[in-house]
């Protein structure tokens, strides 16, 4: 659900990396990022902090700890590289992103909703379709693991 007709990102085949259980976590997060930019642009600035807080940051350590388990589980062989990228993220949002959004003006959390959008998209369509591609060359099946989430 979309909160208003503006998104600042919209879930399509680009984003999409053919695994169901892991599309399915970035179309949530795709449609959370939406929400919070269409509170903040309603003026509702303390729940667009609230579902910043409780759905974006905290719902993508539990996404980046599925993908890591899930490519554990199989020795995906680039798993330390994708580990790195997910470890460099969090601690950026948690150092930078967080403090910003609240303690800055709106402009700030702007500037923080962008660099999430642009982040997720090259993320999804760069490191995220690479490991897609290899669990289809091995033939490996992932279940949606997070449902209860």
């Amino acid at each position: 659900m979309v909160f208003g007709d503006i998104m600042i990102i919209k879930w399509n085949g680009e984003l999409a990396n053919g695994i169901d259980a892991f599309d399915k976590e970035h179309m949530f997060l795709v449609e959370t990022l939406n929400n919070v930019y269409n509170l903040l642009k309603e003026g509702r600035r303390d729940e667009a902090k609230s579902l910043f807080n409780e759905k974006i940051v905290n719902y993508t350590v539990k996404h980046f700890a599925h993908e890591e388990e899930v490519m554990e589980k199989y020795n995906y062989p680039d798993l330390e590289n994708h580990k790195k990228i997910h470890e460099i993220f969090v601690r950026l949002v948690v150092n930078k992103l967080i403090p910003e959004i609240e303690n800055g003006s709106e402009k700030d959390f702007n500037d923080a909703l962008s660099f999430l959008v642009g982040w997720l998209f090259m993320h999804i369509a760069k490191p995220d379709k690479k490991y897609a591609e290899w669990f289809k060359e091995q033939g490996i099946e992932i279940k949606d693991e997070m449902a209860d989430i």
